[in-house]
């Protein structure tokens, strides 16, 4: 009997096994802790952006990630757990270039909510935005920072991304 096993093949086997193993987590009732919080940069200041597509962020310094479900390089949480969850981001822009800034929370590339900021007669401007939204297992929840648009951070951490779970459903 010759089996052949490829890479391709095996990929797909631990995909398969690792949704089990996530689904069997959230149906045991076992208590999961599921929290993230993060800023945008890690050190340094400076604009980020602009983009001539719509760009996750990828918030670097990270405060928490109880569970692991946040991914700082690619900027996207993923659901281990089917539940209710909560979100918030913040935006911050000293408009020291022309374009103004939209930020927009993201569920499986759906935008959800969004903060913007235009030039005023202001420097200096901010904004947040908060949901409370149910996850399936393997949904993504990311800050998409849209088209041409900036944002401005340095050691302050103004740009900053938080999650965690109310209640398994």
């Amino acid at each position: 009997l010759l089996i052949l096993f490829t890479v391709e093949t095996g990929v797909v086997i631990i995909n398969h096994y690792r949704h089990l193993l996530l689904e069997l987590r959230s149906l045991t009732g076992v208590l999961t802790l599921v929290a993230f919080s993060a800023a945008l940069r890690e050190s340094g200041s400076g604009d980020t952006g602009p983009f001539t597509t719509a760009t996750p962020l990828q918030y670097k310094r990270v405060f928490s990630n109880a569970g692991s479900n946040y991914n700082s390089a690619t900027g996207i949480f993923t659901a281990t757990v089917k539940g209710m969850y909560f979100f918030r981001f913040s935006m911050f822009n000293n408009l020291s270039q022309s374009p103004n800034s939209v930020v927009s929370l993201m569920k499986n590339g759906q935008r959800l909510t969004s903060v913007w900021d235009t030039s005023g007669t202001d420097a200096n401007d901010m904004g947040s935005n908060a949901v409370v939204i149910p996850l399936n297992l393997g949904d993504s929840v990311y800050v998409e920072l849209q088209p041409n648009r900036i944002v401005y951070d340095d050691g302050m951490n103004y740009n900053t991304f938080s999650g965690f779970l109310l209640f398994a459903m």
